[in-house]
């Protein structure tokens, strides 16, 4: 049977549609559901509160990255790749693919000590967190076995450092040659 009552509703069956209403006065409103609040990846579960964050600053920054260009300075692959965290990622200057965990960042930095780099810092901005630190900016390297076939390369870097177990490790390294 057609509910004749209410305009256009011809054709819905009353019983069988009765949730079914085409007026705005009869809708009932509910509030949207906000999504639920995802906790951040490098915030600790509810109930572990972090007691501790070790001091963070520009000199750190600048440490930090004297030790890598050091490592670097060494030659030894394995040990570069010990200042990264194992589960690093790796996003290098002189290859397409990114590079993750400490066995694939060690053979990307095989390849690349051969060319003997050097780096120097050209330009740093600093972001300081609890047990972590950014270091983004503009570095060069100078590479190149001979020094007369040394040449310059500029390119834009980012590390993420964290503070874990007593010691601060590269989490994340991106490094890209500058497109001009």
């Amino acid at each position: 049977m057609a509910n004749n009552r209410i305009t256009g509703t011809t054709g819905i069956e009353y019983m069988r549609h009765s949730s079914v209403s085409l007026d705005n006065s009869l809708r009932h409103v509910t509030r949207p559901r906000l999504p639920s609040v995802q906790q951040p990846f490098d915030t600790p579960p509810v109930g572990q509160e972090v007691s501790y964050c070790a001091p963070v600053d520009e000199a750190l920054a600048e440490e930090l990255f004297t030790v890598w260009n050091k490592a670097l300075a060494s030659g030894d692959a394995r040990y570069v790749a010990s200042l990264y965290s194992e589960d690093a990622v790796l996003l290098p200057t002189v290859s397409n693919l990114p590079r993750s965990g400490l066995s694939e960042i060690e053979a990307y930095f095989k390849h690349f000590l051969l060319k003997q780099p050097q780096a120097k810092v050209l330009q740093r901005i600093v972001r300081k967190g609890c047990n972590k630190l950014t270091d983004a900016g503009v570095y060069e390297f100078v590479v190149g076995g001979d020094s007369i076939k040394r040449k310059v390369v500029k390119a834009r870097y980012t590390f993420v450092y964290a503070f874990h177990a007593g010691r601060w490790k590269i989490l994340h390294h991106h490094s890209s040659v500058m497109p001009n």
